[in-house]
């Protein structure tokens, strides 16, 4: 029997277009190649720090910018 459960692959997989983050997604597809060329274990492991670094950027875009950071985003905008 089939779970409905979603591949934790594909979880990072949505996670990567749905931020834009193509250099992570390029990652993605060269630990997966390595994965079916027998190195799995370490492919695992470089998922999972992947995925950890998703989630950080994530944890960044929650956190509002401070007058510095948008100041040097917007330099002729007055704070």
């Amino acid at each position: 029997m089939i779970e409905d459960e979603t591949p934790f692959i594909q979880i990072v997989f949505e996670e990567i277009e749905e931020y834009g983050l193509y250099d992570h997604k390029l990652k993605l597809f060269n630990l997966m190649e390595a994965a079916l060329n027998g190195a799995s274990g370490k492919a695992r492991k470089e998922i999972d720090e992947l995925w950890l670094e998703i989630q950080d950027y994530k944890e960044q875009l929650a956190i509002p910018p401070d007058e510095e950071e948008l100041l040097l985003q917007h330099p002729n905008m007055c704070v």
